[in-house]
């Protein structure tokens, strides 16, 4: 679309210049094309080890998962024991102090037993010395139980810090596992965005040079067709290169793209200028010459271009009609076509160019 304001070509030579200087632009644009081809290539390939790095990345985090996901079960299969194990304990701290009540009372009451009483009874003496000794044995019971208890108290206690420990340990583990998910989410989500960033890329680039080879392709075939033509015009006008600054333009209109200006998007610029208009506004020559080419062109729509003699040519594209044909002589104010957006455009407006042995030159400095 933006072809009949860029390229350049070292072959055909003998053609007319206008045409030349488009072959040379087209050629131009097809090797910086293939330029940036080339390291958008380079730049695929480095994403692709991008990718690679990031599906290592990726197996190494579903694995840490996987290993998370079994100790998660190990950690819930060992909470569930430790659950376990709390209960029975709580049951026998209870017989223990249950135990300890009944031998507090016992030792109470032998304790309350006057010794003497016990020593003086006229009652048996084998008796007395028998209930002496199980008081005592009551009171080492008691002890035994008073540190049973204390024991099985500790255990408890240890148990159920162990437990909290478990509990807190199972929480960072789905901490990390959650945070393992999000990382691998994220790296899966810019292997997507790498994909498709390359893909993207190598498809604009391939269309546009597919496009640029195809309009080289016409260009070369006119180009061919226009050097059997004589580049002679031999009308009695006054010679184009005396014109300078005093020529009319081909029509009024706001200048949307000034000549040498950056073409939007492309390091090119504009080697004419791209004139607003409304379809269907008569588009004039600028000075007496013949038409030598009058159609089609891809990417310039419809295109007449205009040989005023002494390699001075004048080119008018994005035509809606051609109003002359190949061979017709016009002089300066004439319409030869009227203005539309042929060749793809967005808006009407008329392309138009000044060439000199295939240079541009500024069309604002020869117009007034």
């Amino acid at each position: 679309m933006i072809i009949g304001i860029l390229l350049s070509a070292t072959s055909f030579a003998q053609l007319p210049s206008p045409q030349n200087s488009k072959l040379t632009t087209i050629n131009q644009n097809i090797a910086s094309l293939k330029t940036d081809l080339k390291k958008s290539h380079q730049k695929k390939s480095r994403l692709q080890q991008d990718l690679q790095h990031a599906k290592s990345r990726e197996n190494k985090i579903q694995k840490q998962l996987h290993l998370t996901q079994n100790e998660l079960k190990k950690r819930n299969k060992k909470l569930s024991t430790l659950k376990q194990l709390s209960a029975p304990l709580q049951n026998e701290i209870n017989s223990d102090r249950e135990a300890l009540k009944q031998q507090i009372r016992a030792a109470y009451f032998y304790s309350q037993q006057p010794y003497l009483k016990l020593l003086l009874s006229p009652d048996d003496r084998i008796q007395s010395q028998q209930m002496m000794m199980y008081f005592r044995y009551a009171t080492q019971a008691q002890w035994r139980a008073m540190q049973q208890l204390e024991t099985s108290i500790n255990q408890y206690q240890q148990n159920q810090a162990a437990l909290q420990k478990q509990y807190a340990h199972l929480m960072q583990v789905k901490t990390s596992q959650l945070q393992h998910k999000k990382v691998l989410e994220k790296t899966q989500t810019e292997r997507l965005t790498l994909i498709q960033q390359i893909n993207q890329d190598i498809q604009t680039k391939h269309e546009k040079l597919l496009s640029l080879l195809r309009n080289k392709a016409l260009l070369e075939k006119t180009l061919r067709h226009l050097s059997s033509t004589s580049n002679r015009v031999a009308l009695g006008h006054t010679p184009f290169s005396l014109q300078r600054g005093k020529l009319i333009w081909p029509m009024a209109g706001t200048i949307l793209h000034h000549f040498g200006t950056q073409v939007e998007r492309s390091e090119l610029r504009w080697d004419g200028v791209v004139i607003r208009s409304v379809v269907g506004k008569p588009v004039n020559t600028v000075a007496t010459g013949r038409v030598i080419f009058a159609k089609w062109l891809a990417g310039y729509g419809m295109m007449i271009i205009i040989n005023h003699g002494n390699g001075f040519m004048t080119l008018y594209g994005r035509n809606e009609t051609l109003l002359k044909k190949v061979g017709d002589v016009v002089k300066a104010g004439d319409a030869i076509a009227t203005a539309g957006e042929s060749g793809g455009f967005s808006h009407p407006g008329l392309y138009f160019s000044i060439r000199h042995n295939g240079k541009p030159l500024n069309p604002e400095h020869w117009c007034r």
